[in-house]
C-alpha cells in the first residue's frame, strides 16, 4: 500500500467522520427523511420514522415536512394506520387514495387531513427477520406510486435499518465493555482492600484499649504503615486500569462515553472507524484528555440530548471528533481545559479545531494527531 499524502488523509478522514447518519440513530433517521423528501415523484410531502416502544407500540421519533404538530411524538398501535400495518406485516404497502383506502384503519384521519395528505407509502426498516421501525411518506398531491418510487422508499428504509442496527450493536458493546471493566475493578478493590481495612479497623479499636504509651506508639506506627499500603494499592489499581488498555484508544473512549452517559443522563454514542493502532503513552493521554475536556464542555454548555465520539484512522494520522445536538447554535470559546488540550496535541504535531453548527445547533470539536 502506498503512502497517503496529508491532503488525501484529510479528505479521507472528513469522509469517514461524516457518519452521524450511519452510527447515530437520530441522525440516521433525519438523513433518511431528508432523502425521502428530495424525491421528485412526490414534490410536496411529509415523512416520518416510527420506532418500537417498550409497550409494544410505535412512536414517531422524527418527522420532516409537517405543517402541524399532530405527527410529532405520535403513538401508533401495531396494525393501526398505514405505519402500524407495515410494522405488523413487515412489508412495503401504499395507498393512492388515503381517504378511501380499505386496506388500513383510519385512526389518524384528522391528522392526515390537517397535513393535507392524499396518498401514502410506507416501508419497514428490516434487519434480517427483525423489523426495527417504519419509514412513511405522505404526498399532498394526487397520483400513483411508480415502481421507481417504491424501490427508492424501500432502499431508504433498508439504509436506515442498517444504520440503526449498527448503532444499537455499537452502543450495546460499549455498555457491556464498561460494565465488565467496572466489575473487574470493583472485584480487585474489594479483594485487595478488604483485609487491610479490616485490620485497620481492628487496630483502631485496639488504640482505645491500650493505655500504655509504648503500646500506643507501636499501634499508631502499624496503622500508619497499613494506611500507606492501602493508598499504594489503590494507586496501583488505578494505574493498572489505565495501562490495561495498552494504548487502546477505542476502549478508553467507550469507557468515557459510558461514564458520561451514566453521570449526565445524556445519550452518548461511540464510533470507531477502521483499524486504530496501539498508541504510545503520550498520544493516548493527549487524546483521552481531549475527549474528557470535550465531553465536559458538552455537559456545561450544550444542553444536548446526545453526544457522539468518533475515532477514525488513516495510515498517516488519527482523528477524534466529539459532537452534540444542542438545541441552539452554541459558539464555543476555548477555556482553560480546551486550551490545555490543544497545547498537548500541538506538542505532538497535532491540532484542535471547533465548529459550531448554526443551522441545527450544537458544536463539533476535532482533534488530529500524526502517526
Amino acid at each position: 500500500m502506498g503512502m497517503v499524502k496529508p491532503s488525501q488523509a484529510d479528505a479521507m478522514l472528513d469522509a469517514l467522520l461524516d457518519i452521524d447518519s450511519v452510527f447515530d440513530p437520530q441522525s440516521a433517521i433525519m438523513t433518511t427523511l431528508r432523502n425521502a423528501l428530495r424525491s421528485e415523484s412526490i414534490p410536496d410531502a411529509v415523512a416520518w420514522v416510527a420506532l418500537p416502544t417498550p409497550t409494544q407500540g410505535l412512536l414517531v421519533q422524527q418527522v420532516l415536512g409537517h405543517i402541524t404538530n399532530g405527527l410529532v411524538r405520535l403513538e401508533v398501535g401495531v396494525g393501526r394506520g398505514l405505519t402500524g400495518r407495515v410494522f405488523e406485516r413487515g412489508s412495503v404497502h401504499w395507498v393512492e387514495r388515503y381517504c378511501d383506502a380499505t386496506s388500513i384503519t383510519h385512526d389518524f384521519d384528522e391528522i392526515m387531513k390537517s397535513e393535507r395528505v392524499r396518498r401514502m407509502i410506507a416501508a419497514p426498516l428490516r434487519a434480517g427477520t427483525n423489523v426495527l421501525g417504519v419509514l412513511t411518506v405522505g404526498g399532498r398531491d394526487q397520483g400513483t406510486f411508480a415502481d421507481e418510487l417504491v424501490t427508492q422508499v424501500e432502499s431508504l428504509a433498508h439504509s436506515a435499518a442498517l444504520a440503526l442496527g449498527i448503532a444499537q450493536r455499537s452502543r450495546a458493546a460499549a455498555k457491556a465493555s464498561a460494565v465488565a471493566e467496572r466489575q473487574r475493578l470493583s472485584a480487585e478493590i474489594h479483594d485487595g482492600l478488604s483485609a487491610l481495612l479490616f485490620s485497620m479497623a481492628s487496630r483502631s479499636e485496639a488504640l482505645q484499649r491500650n493505655s500504655m504509651e509504648r503500646a500506643l506508639a507501636n499501634e499508631l506506627e502499624t496503622l500508619q504503615n497499613e494506611i500507606f499500603e492501602a493508598g499504594t494499592l489503590v494507586r496501583s489499581l488505578v494505574a493498572q486500569w489505565h495501562d490495561s488498555a495498552s494504548g487502546d484508544l477505542g476502549a478508553e473512549v467507550h469507557q468515557m462515553a459510558a461514564e458520561f452517559e451514566e453521570g449526565t443522563g445524556t445519550n452518548a454514542f461511540t464510533v470507531v472507524v477502521g483499524s486504530v493502532p496501539q498508541l504510545d503513552g503520550p498520544r493516548l493521554r493527549s487524546l483521552v484528555r481531549f475527549v474528557s475536556v470535550a465531553l465536559a464542555n458538552i455537559e456545561r454548555h450544550a444542553a444536548a440530548s446526545r453526544a457522539i465520539v468518533t475515532v477514525a484512522c488513516v495510515p498517516t494520522q488519527i482523528s477524534v471528533v466529539v459532537s452534540n445536538d444542542g438545541p441552539t447554535a452554541t459558539e464555543v470559546v476555548p477555556g482553560v481545559g480546551l486550551r490545555s488540550a490543544a497545547q498537548s496535541l500541538e506538542r505532538l504535531g497535532g491540532s484542535l479545531s471547533i465548529v459550531s453548527d448554526f443551522d441545527e445547533g450544537g458544536f463539533t470539536i476535532r482533534a488530529r494527531l500524526p502517526l
